[in-house]
Order: C-alpha cells, then sequence, then structure tokens
C-alpha cells in the first residue's frame, strides 16, 4: 500500500485529486491536504481518498463512480457541481456533502453507498436519490435543509441508524418497491409530509421519533407496508399516519398531539397495533373509511379533543385488552354499516358517550367495563348491539340508548348505578335482555314501538319505575325477577302489551304492575309484598292473569278501574291488608277456579260506579268479615248468584 498525498503547495508534486486518482492502484490511499479543490473526479477503479483533519479539505466538481469502482471519501466536505453519479460503490466517513450548485447531492442508479458520520445539506431539490435497485446504509448521518427530499427511493434499499433528517420539505420519498429501514433516527421540522411510502413499498421503523412535521408524519398509499416499533410519532399538522390501500403494523409506539387524527386508515387500509398509546388528537386518535380494517391489542386510546376511534363507510375493528378513556367526544364512533368487536376493554371517564353507533352499524361489546361517562355509555341508532359479560355502570346518563330501528342484545350483563335508565329504547328499537342483573336507578324506559324480551335476568333496587313502557310496546318478561324497587315495579302505558311467564314482582313501594290503556298477560308468576297495590289495571286497559300466585299487599291486590277488563284463571290471591279485587268504574272481572282469600280486611272482592264481577269455580273466604260489596250499579255474580 502506498500513500499518494495531494497538496496545492508550490513543492508538491501532485497538486489535484484526478492526478492522484490517476497515480493511484486499488490498495493506495490518498491523502489531501488542506485545501479547495476545483476538479471533476471520474473513478473506474476503487480508491481511497481522505484528509488529514474533518473541515479542512473542500472539493467542488463533478464526481462520477463506475460500476467496477469502490470510492471512499474520508474527512472531506464535498460541494458537487453536478450530482454525484454511483453506479458502483460510495464509502463516506466523517464527510460533508453540501449542495447549492446543483439541485441533487448524489444520484445512485443500481450501486451501494455506505455513510458514516457524514451531514449531507442544502440541496435546492434532493439529497440523495436512488434508483435501479441501488443500496445504501446510514449510520450517525445527519440530512438537513434539502429543500424538496432528503432521500429519493425507486425500487432500491436504504438502511438508516442512530441519523437525524430535518428541515425540508419531505425527509424520505419510497415508492415502486423500495424498502427503508430506520433505527433510532430522528425526524422533525419538514414543511410536508415527513415521510411517504408508494406502491408496493416498505418502511420499517425501530426506536426513532418522527415529530413536529407541516403535513403527515407518515403517508403510505398503494399497497405499500408500514412497520413501527418503539417509536413516538408526535405534532403533526395533518393526520400523523395517513395509511391509504396499505397495512401498517405498530407495535409499542406513542402517538401523541395531533392537530387532526392520529392514525388515518382509508381506502382498504389495514392495521395492526398493540402496546400503544394514541392521545391527544384534536379529531380523532384513529380513524377509518373506506372499508379500512383495525386490529387493536393492549393498547390506549385517550384524551382526543375529538373521537377516540371512528369507523365509517363499512370499516371494521376489533379491539382487545384496550382503553378508551378521557375522550371528549364518542370515545368509540361507528357508523356507516361498519363492524366493530371488543373484547377485555375498558371504555371510561368519558366526556359525553362511550359508544356510539349508527346507520347500519353493529358493535359487539365482550367481557368489558364501560364507567364514568358524562352522557350515555352506549347509543345505538339504527344499527345493532350485542353485549355479553359486560358491566356497565356510574355513567351520568343511560347504560344503554336504542333509537330509531336499533336492535341491542344483552346476555349475562351488569348494569348499576346510572343517573338516568340503564336500558332505555325509542322509535321502534328491539331490546333483548338475557342472564342479566340490572341494579339501582330507573332500570328500563321504552318508548314509541318498541320490542322488549327480558328472559332469565334480575332487576332490583330500582329508584325510579324499574321498567316503564308507553306507546305501542310489545315486551316479554319470563323466569325473571323485577324486586326491591323504590317506586313501581312496572308501568305499561298507550296499547302497551307485555307478556310475563314464569316470573316473580315483589317488594315494591308503588303499585308493583300499572297497566295504563295497555294489555297485560301474567301466567305461572308471583306478584308478592308490596307496600301498595299489585296491579292498577285501569283505562280501558286488558289483563289475563292465569295460574299465578298474589300475595300480601298494602292496598288492594287488584285494582281495577276505568273500563278494563281482566280474566283472572286458577289463580291464588291471599294476605292481602286491604281488599284483594276492586273494581270502579264500568269495569269487568272474570274470575274462574281461584283462591281468593283475606283475614285482614272487610269485603275481599267490591264493585263500585257500573262494575260487573263475575266468579265461577272460585272459592272466597274471609275470616275477617264479609267477602262481597258492592254499590252504585254494580254487581257480583258467584255461583250464578248475584250478590248485591
Amino acid at each position: 500500500m502506498v500513500i499518494v498525498k495531494v497538496s496545492t503547495s508550490f513543492f508538491s508534486t501532485v497538486k489535484t485529486i484526478s492526478r492522484a486518482v490517476q497515480k493511484a492502484t486499488n490498495d493506495d490511499i490518498i491523502v489531501v491536504n488542506a485545501g479547495k479543490y476545483k476538479e471533476t473526479l471520474a473513478f473506474l477503479d476503487s480508491r481511497t481518498i481522505t484528509a488529514k483533519n474533518a473541515g479542512t479539505v473542500v472539493v467542488e466538481g463533478a464526481i462520477l463512480i463506475a460500476k467496477s469502482a469502490v470510492v471512499t471519501f474520508e474527512n472531506m466536505t464535498i460541494q458537487p457541481t453536478s450530482q454525484i453519479f454511483v453506479e458502483g460503490q460510495l464509502i463516506l466517513k466523517n464527510c460533508v456533502i453540501q449542495g447549492g450548485l446543483t439541485n441533487v447531492l448524489i444520484a445512485m442508479k443500481g450501486g451501494y453507498a455506505h455513510c458514516e458520520k457524514t451531514h449531507f445539506r442544502d440541496a435546492p431539490d434532493i439529497g440523495i436519490t436512488l434508483i435501479s435497485n441501488s443500496k445504501a446504509h446510514f449510520e450517525y448521518c445527519h440530512f438537513e435543509q434539502n429543500k424538496k427530499v432528503h432521500i429519493l427511493l425507486e425500487n432500491s434499499t436504504a438502511h438508516l441508524e442512530n441519523c437525524e433528517l430535518s428541515k425540508g420539505n419531505q425527509a424520505i420519498w419510497a415508492k415502486t418497491n423500495s424498502k427503508t429501514y430506520l433505527n433510532n433516527v430522528k425526524v422533525h421540522h419538514h414543511s410536508g409530509t415527513q415521510i411517504v411510502i408508494q406502491d408496493h413499498s416498505l418502511l420499517d421503523i425501530k426506536e426513532s421519533e418522527i415529530k413536529q412535521g407541516e403535513g403527515n408524519g407518515i403517508y403510505a398509499s398503494e399497497n405499500s407496508i408500514i412497520h413501527l416499533a418503539q417509536t413516538t410519532v408526535h405534532h403533526h399538522t395533518l393526520p400523523q399516519l395517513w395509511i391509504q390501500k396499505s397495512s401498517l403494523n405498530i407495535s409499542e409506539c406513542q402517538i401523541q398531539h395531533g392537530s387532526e387524527s392520529g392514525i388515518m386508515l382509508r381506502e382498504y387500509a389495514e392495521a395492526t397495533i398493540s402496546d400503544t398509546l394514541l392521545s391527544f388528537h384534536k379529531i380523532a386518535n384513529v380513524q377509518l373509511t373506506f372499508e379500512s380494517l383495525l386490529n387493536m391489542t393492549n393498547s390506549e386510546v385517550l384524551n382526543s379533543q375529538g373521537v377516540g376511534i371512528q369507523l365509517k363507510e363499512k370499516s371494521i375493528a376489533n379491539f382487545t385488552d384496550t382503553l378508551f378513556a378521557h375522550n371528549v367526544l364518542p370515545q368509540l364512533f361507528i357508523t356507516e354499516n361498519s363492524i366493530c368487536t371488543l373484547k377485555s376493554v375498558t371504555i371510561e371517564d368519558g366526556k359525553q358517550i362511550g359508544v356510539f353507533a349508527e346507520k347500519g352499524s353493529s358493535c359487539s361489546i365482550v367481557s368489558s367495563t364501560i364507567t364514568g361517562h358524562k352522557n350515555a355509555a352506549l347509543t345505538v341508532i339504527e344499527a345493532e348491539m350485542f353485549l355479553l359479560n359486560t358491566t356497565i355502570h356510574h355513567n351520568n346518563g343511560n347504560g344503554l340508548f336504542a333509537v330509531n330501528n336499533a336492535k341491542a342484545t344483552l346476555d349475562n350483563c351488569q348494569f348499576n348505578h346510572n343517573d338516568l335508565a340503564h336500558i332505555a329504547g325509542k322509535n321502534d328499537s328491539t331490546i333483548h335482555i338475557s342472564h342479566s342483573e340490572l341494579t339501582g336507578g330507573k332500570s328500563i324506559f321504552v318508548i314509541d314501538h318498541c320490542q322488549l324480551d327480558i328472559i332469565d335476568s334480575v332487576i332490583k333496587d330500582g329508584t325510579g319505575a324499574q321498567i316503564e313502557m308507553i306507546d305501542h310496546i310489545n315486551a316479554t318478561i319470563q323466569n325473571s325477577k323485577i324486586i326491591d324497587g323504590q317506586t313501581n315495579g312496572i308501568i305499561a302505558m298507550k296499547d302497551t302489551s307485555v307478556n310475563i311467564i314464569e316470573s316473580q314482582i315483589s317488594s315494591h313501594k308503588m303499585p308493583q304492575v300499572i297497566v295504563n290503556d295497555s294489555s297485560i298477560i301474567f301466567k305461572n308468576s308471583e306478584l308478592l309484598e308490596g307496600d301498595r297495590n299489585g296491579f292498577i289495571i285501569k283505562n280501558h286497559a286488558e289483563a289475563l292473569i292465569q295460574d299465578s300466585f298474589i300475595s300480601n299487599h298494602g292496598y288492594p291486590q287488584i285494582w281495577i278501574d276505568s273500563e278494563s277488563t281482566v280474566e283472572l284463571k286458577a289463580t291464588q290471591l291471599t294476605e292481602g291488608r286491604e281488599s284483594d279485587i276492586y273494581v270502579q268504574n264500568n269495569s269487568v272481572l272474570h274470575a274462574s277456579n281461584c283462591i281468593i282469600q283475606n283475614a285482614k280486611f272487610n269485603f275481599n272482592i267490591q264493585a263500585v260506579n257500573f262494575s260487573k264481577i263475575y266468579l265461577a269455580e272460585t272459592m272466597v273466604d274471609n275470616s275477617f268479615g264479609s267477602k262481597f260489596y258492592s254499590e252504585n250499579n254494580s254487581q257480583i255474580t258467584y255461583n250464578m248468584d248475584e250478590i248485591s
């Protein structure tokens, strides 16, 4: 190996680098003394060119590296007058590549570059272009103020480790089957999108930071792939990650403080997110549109000034072991025929609504908790919601609010301490409740042509009417308990139809069941221990009470009023503290095969004001006083004998 020295000194025999290149062989080292060298360098063979001290040598000119050459520059400042053209191999160590005289600093075509501790700066357009299967590896390099883009790739590969890219329009633009790998890289302060990945390209980022851009942090399109791990993305003016017709994989990242959205998934985009924090975005932490897909596991969605996560236009999302909290608008918003599944999720402390589903969407929630919202925990409008093994509690609004042809199915769920009705339905909605428990509050309120089914459930300790149904409600209650309410157990009004089978209603401080201008079927059930009436049936109401047991009420156990009709079959009434049956105002009772016993009040059965009672094969017993009382054009017929 020979050292060839280059110097501008008067006494030097080699005054130009090009002369030294011609004179040296592959193994020789060209050492350049301090000075500025204006010349064109063409490398057909391998050469090593170094300066003794960094910053002392400036090379201004054109550089060409042919396919067969491996060229190393060390400790040098290069100011190319036209782009450094690389078809072979370029190695830069501790150099400065500075623009101003050419639009592109380095252009690679099928070549390879390895750069260490090198500064690429001030290109009017592009720092480095890589095309035609070029490859580049950058370590501890800095790209700064290359105005359009620092690194442009087409069908090429770049690796960056411990690098910094800043103060341009874009940091990296990769397209057409390119691959870009970033490890411990800082990307910041670009006026446009910081990283653009297009057309079947790959971006893989680890332990890096992408911050403070005036466009997107990352934009991916046309079937590209993005991998982010242990990376922070924050403070971008546009959505921080915009993924369009591409796929995104995120693990152990933080995506925070965006002026719009954290992640935008658009047009069949797919994303898998795990162990990641998404927070503090003004519009949404995550948005899915145009049939996009998201799988999120063990992550946190927090503190959006808008929506936590939004799905629209037939998008699909699955969430597991994820926390939603402190988002201002709905924490999860599902619309336009989108589908969402949540398992082992906590949705808490929202400024408005926990989950909002509308416009043909479908949401399934399993083994989750929804609590602490200023409005409803769950709202469903023209959509479907399925709840399994889920707890909804301590919300300032409803636990579940279903409106406008909504469908809600609940199985093995717990509702408690919601300030409004745990479950509310309106406008042709359908609510099916099974194996669930509703505790405290005003448990169920449905209005306007809804369907309500309650099976194998317990509704208890209500502070208002435990079930209230108004205006053409069709309800079935089977094998359930409605107990210990502070007011009424059930209120049915305005053409409501209620079918109660094999159930128990007990221990309410107000009349347990009120049927007003409606109908009820009460079969194989128990109505027990009310402070006031068992049934109040009034205003053209109709009731069939069959094979049931009614006992121990403080007021008449069955009160029939205002042109109402009751069929009482094979039912026992006992231990009433007042009358067992009171019929008034043009009402009618037919009783057959019943047992009516009273030991505490005179007159088991009373008919007043143009009312009629017909008793057939019915045992009436009163150990306290008389059995029957009628007045004002009323009559009681007992075994074909009219009693006045």
